[in-house]
């Protein structure tokens, strides 16, 4: 072939179409060298798939209070912030949180994510649950009508009193029985009413009750209902710090005086009430993505939504350890939201951020691993390099042995084919050299034979004549 006669173009074809054929036997030989070891690899590929786990399921299931509750409005929330990242969140309306929490802790239901009012339900009810921290406050409220309850705990002014404290199973029923067995000796039994919030805010409105026990943020309807009503006030927890040694779980919030309305001076003076927190509850194996989406969305309705008691951007935060929070939660709380969230979806991120340890193992390791990669790719030719050296030097000593001829011609018929087996194998990179040690190797052999053969000729001529 003349210099020049093929173009750039077609040299540089030619070499990578020579390399990828060369490349592809080199792999098919390597796989067959380290065949046993292949299906441990592709076995420890699939358990690091499935342990990473990367795609988060297309639908989320959370648990939503009553109607006009606040956890449906945040639930609403939540549920735009899920599909602005690709991932469906159904609502499951239930009787009360309570109830949601139970659908979360049973293998037969598909809620995977409940709220939960501090107070109503405990770890040991509910094992394998686990908290991605506060959402929100939940006051306490005893709402009335009529003259200011005497005395300084409300509780007793309760009593003969006509009060709805909600449906059976709700938080608002199970905190008004916690309450009210700390309060007084003799406990309210009378005339309790366990209506929905709703049945009970109209009924309070139409004075057909003397009281309202609720428990529920600003953002409810009901409540934001029942405090634009000026006939209707709000019972003063005195005592507040003295409920609190009593349920360590609780809060202590202020309604400043005035803060209904400026003009009318409403309320008063300052009103103190207690107040549960709404946790945000998920079950312990749930995927990242979905426990980072709750948490984030969490985050961007405490910064958007209008709240009394709470500055924007307070929540989500962990106030209580009534349930141990989750290890995304843990990282959240320890260390903010990482940096990837704001440039890639969230499954991709909260992927990301789980596995950075190992991306920079892999990293710190790729070195070494491609020279070991590298080796095992080089060690089959070494081996059988090396193999074909030892064959050489034994057809060597077999030139010097042969003392015929026809023991001459058979080793000669020996060289050529161990030169064919040469030829035939592909050595990668740096092997390339042994290649033409050993061609050299097998000239060297073949020309002592040729010339043992033609002193065997000579010889045999000059004892013919």
């Amino acid at each position: 072939m003349k210099f020049g006669a093929k173009t750039q173009s077609d040299e540089i074809k030619h070499y990578f179409k020579h390399f990828f054929a060369k490349e592809k036997k080199g792999w098919i030989k390597l796989v067959l060298f380290f065949n046993i070891y292949i299906p441990l690899l592709i076995i420890g590929l699939i358990t690091l798939i499935l342990y990473v786990n990367p795609l988060p399921p297309k639908t989320a299931y959370l648990a939503v209070g009553q109607d006009g509750s606040s956890s449906q409005e945040i639930a609403k929330s939540f549920q735009t912030y899920f599909q602005k990242n690709g991932i469906n969140l159904e609502l499951v309306g239930t009787n009360g949180l309570t109830a949601g929490l139970k659908g979360l802790y049973s293998d037969e239901s598909k809620i995977n994510a409940s709220f939960l009012t501090v107070g109503s339900a405990t770890e040991e009810e509910y094992p394998g649950l686990v908290s991605l921290g506060s959402v929100q406050f939940a006051p306490i409220w005893i709402f009335y009508k009529g003259g200011a309850p005497t005395g300084s705990d409300p509780f007793k002014y309760l009593q003969g009193k006509k009060i709805s404290i909600g449906t059976p199973g709700t938080a608002t029923n199970i905190l008004f029985q916690k309450l009210n067995k700390v309060s007084i000796k003799t406990p309210i039994s009378n005339d309790l009413l366990e209506l929905p919030h709703k049945e009970g805010a109209e009924l309070l409105k139409q004075g057909k009750i003397d009281a309202l026990f609720i428990v529920d943020s600003t953002q409810s309807e009901t409540i934001k209902h029942l405090l634009s009503d000026a006939s209707i006030k709000i019972a003063d927890f005195s005592l507040a710090d003295a409920y609190l040694k009593k349920l360590p779980f609780l809060q202590k919030l202020v309604i400043p005086k005035g803060s209904r309305s400026i003009e009318n001076v409403d309320p008063p003076h300052d009103i103190t009430i207690l107040a549960s927190t709404t946790n945000l509850l998920v079950e312990k194996n749930s995927h990242r993505a979905i426990q980072w989406g709750f948490i984030l969305a969490a985050k961007e309705y405490s910064r958007t939504a209008g709240t009394f008691f709470s500055d924007p951007g307070f929540f989500p935060r962990d106030i209580d350890n009534n349930f141990p929070l989750s290890p995304i939660a843990e990282h959240y709380y320890r260390d903010g939201t990482p940096s990837l969230f704001g440039y890639l979806p969230i499954w991709i991120a909260s992927l990301l951020d789980s596995i950075w340890i190992y991306i920079l193992a892999f990293f710190a390791l790729i070195l070494p691993a491609f020279k070991l990669l590298n080796s095992l790719r080089l060690f089959p030719s070494e081996g059988l390099m090396e193999k074909y050296f030892v064959e050489t030097r034994i057809l060597d000593e077999a030139v010097l042995a042969a003392n015929t001829k026809e023991q001459l011609l058979e080793v000669i018929k020996e060289i050529n084919a161990q030169e064919l087996r040469i030829y035939d194998m592909y050595l990668f990179g740096k092997n390339a050299r042994f290649y033409f040690n050993q061609k050299n190797a097998i000239n060297s052999v073949r020309s002592s034979a040729n010339s043992k053969l033609i002193a065997f000729e000579n010889e045999s001529k000059s004892a013919s004549t």
